[in-house]
């Protein structure tokens, strides 16, 4: 019996013993890095290849860790003779940086080798001078060979023609040759008054910049508008394309043909005169050619009301040059059984590809003499009247 009880006894103390939790091993924490201080020039590619003849710009990144703000002057060193180069930051030259305390700050070091140079490659060296220190990155550059590199372009049609209300587009396949897709600039120089925009393809939303893969080609729409009264005469229009540090441009041709705009102007720049019925009224209207290009063969006309006479002096002007006019005397004789009252003469000059009417208002007055005349009916029938009164009255 007491053996069974001590076997419980130790039982029962084994079971609280696994029921205790036991305290877990402390896990052993990594020490911390320690806090970077310091003042650095970098950049992610420090040694790269450019083609002669093209400008590469190259990324320099100033960083601040832990340190007041820090004024860092730049010099670079190195740059092969006859090579352009510059600093820029916001797209301005700069010469030095401040950079506050653990930020950063970029500019961009463009590195232009002329065409034809020649050479494997050239040490450049970028330092940047804060306080007494030197942050110095050393630079390799390399001139590359590659053919396949740069733009392309090749317009459907490089000449158009037509006149100066017209529309003028240019389709233009742009091919990317580089070896990485790339955003393009459009740009378009053309003569001053003429407005350009461009669109892609066939669309209608215009664009200023478009993405091309390496490799592929994309078409582009050159619309041009040139100024309402630009002379007739050829003008040139250049398509230029930038981005990636590729360059190429396009010369265009726009032909302007001359047009002709004739005016018709009543007397004293009036569309109204005044006439009395069966007389002959003259009214001097002027005819103007305000176009790019010589009117010729226009022909005088008018629809007047009926038994009404209108004739031209001159009937026919054989040639009216641009920003000339001509004096054309209208004359407009009413009806004799007109009443007074407006009437409407429509009076045109046609001739070729050009066409101009106007509606002329005549106010008819009707004769002294008919007025005499009414009056004196007027007398006779109250003479008669009053005689037939005096007459007829005594009975």
């Amino acid at each position: 019996m007491r053996k069974t009880v001590q076997w419980m006894i130790a039982a029962v103390a084994v079971l609280a013993a696994a029921l205790v939790p036991v305290p877990a091993l402390a896990q052993e924490q990594p020490p911390e890095p320690p806090e970077l201080r310091g003042f650095w020039l970098t950049t992610p590619h420090p040694e790269l290849a450019i083609r002669p003849g093209e400008t590469e710009s190259i990324t320099l990144t100033l960083r601040n860790a832990n340190l007041p703000p820090q004024r860092a002057s730049l010099e670079v060193s190195g740059v092969p003779d006859g090579w352009t180069w510059s600093l820029k930051g916001g797209n301005r030259d700069i010469g030095a940086v401040i950079v506050s305390p653990n930020a950063t700050e970029e500019v961009k070091l463009e590195l232009t080798p002329p065409t034809g140079t020649t050479g494997e490659s050239f040490p450049i060296d970028v330092k940047a001078r804060y306080g007494a220190e030197t942050a110095d990155l050393p630079l390799v550059v390399k001139l590359s060979d590659e053919g396949d590199g740069g733009l392309e372009l090749k317009p459907e049609l490089p000449a158009l023609r037509g006149t100066a209300r017209s529309s003028f587009s240019f389709k233009v396949e742009v091919t990317n040759n580089g070896a990485e897709e790339t955003l393009f600039n459009l740009a378009a120089n053309a003569p001053e008054g003429f407005q350009t925009r461009f669109k892609r393809g066939y669309g209608s939303e215009e664009i200023t910049g478009l993405p091309i893969e390496a490799g592929a080609s994309e078409n582009v729409t050159l619309e041009v508008t040139p100024a309402r009264l630009v002379p007739a005469a050829s003008y040139p229009v250049v398509m230029e394309v930038s981005g990636g540090g590729a360059n190429a441009s396009t010369e265009l041709s726009i032909e302007v043909t001359g047009q002709p705009e004739v005016a018709l102007t009543g007397p004293q720049e009036r569309l109204s005169g005044q006439a009395e019925a069966g007389k002959e009224a003259r009214f001097p209207f002027t005819l103007a050619n305000s176009g790019s290009a010589p009117a010729s063969d226009i022909e005088l006309s008018a629809t007047p009301p009926s038994g009404w006479k209108v004739a031209f002096e001159p009937e026919r002007i054989d040639m009216l040059a641009p920003n000339e006019t001509s004096e054309v005397n209208v004359k407009i004789t009413p009806s004799e059984r007109a009443i007074a009252g407006d009437y409407m003469v429509a009076v045109r000059a046609s001739g070729g590809s050009v066409s101009e009417s106007q509606q002329f208002r005549v106010t008819v007055n009707t004769s002294t003499l008919w007025g005499v005349a009414g009056l004196g009916v007027i007398a006779a029938a109250v003479l008669v009247l009053g005689m037939a009164v005096m007459r007829y009255g005594r009975r």
